[in-house]
């Protein structure tokens, strides 16, 4: 999923990366169009979500608690424990799904939630960002919050593409990443 996200953001960055010559017209930056290779971008972007993640990792536990704030990095736990929680159980009910050859999941977490899998890594990272409670973890969660929204745009945008007005249907009555809201419409 992460290399996903970075895939976005590699895409923009490419649909973006252009220079104007003397006559102001624009220009592909030279290098940069081997990269609009599939595979290519898979690979920088997963390479850089897990450099980021990891960074992010890394610094929540060198400046652990910094702010001395315990009843933020206790939360920071419980909301790691909940993203975990959310993380394993929509990968297995994608798992299940794939094997039951489901055109779209709408079981399980996705039943509340159009993108749990996504839902969990947030959680997982403003848990990081609370435990660690350091400028650096705060920046580097930021950045990856907005590629993981950024990609959740961009699966919808391939969503609807391959299943059409059967995905439209499940995003008017599923939210995206609320699951009160979808725990709410649920039984409403």
């Amino acid at each position: 999923m992460g290399n996903v996200v970075s895939e976005a953001f590699l895409k923009f960055f490419i649909r973006n990366a252009r220079l104007k010559d003397n006559n102001h017209q624009a220009v592909m930056v030279k290098g940069l169009d081997h990269l609009r290779d599939q595979r290519t971008l898979h690979l920088i972007g997963h390479v850089l979500y897990i450099a980021l993640y990891i960074s992010l990792t890394a610094s929540s536990i060198i400046f652990y608690n910094s702010a001395n704030l315990t009843a933020l990095s206790y939360a920071g736990w419980i909301i790691f424990a909940c993203g975990v929680v959310v993380l394993v159980s929509s990968s297995q009910t994608r798992r299940r799904s794939y094997r039951m050859r489901e055109t779209f999941i709408q079981s399980g977490l996705y039943a509340y939630v159009r993108h749990p899998e996504f839902l969990g890594h947030m959680l997982i990272i403003v848990s990081l960002i609370f435990m660690a409670q350091h400028p650096i973890s705060v920046a580097i969660g930021s950045v990856l919050l907005s590629l993981l929204c950024i990609e959740i745009v961009e699966e919808e945008k391939k969503n609807i593409e391959k299943f059409g007005d059967a995905y439209k249907d499940y995003m008017r009555k599923v939210p995206r990443i609320n699951p009160l809201a979808g725990i709410y419409q649920e039984h409403t």
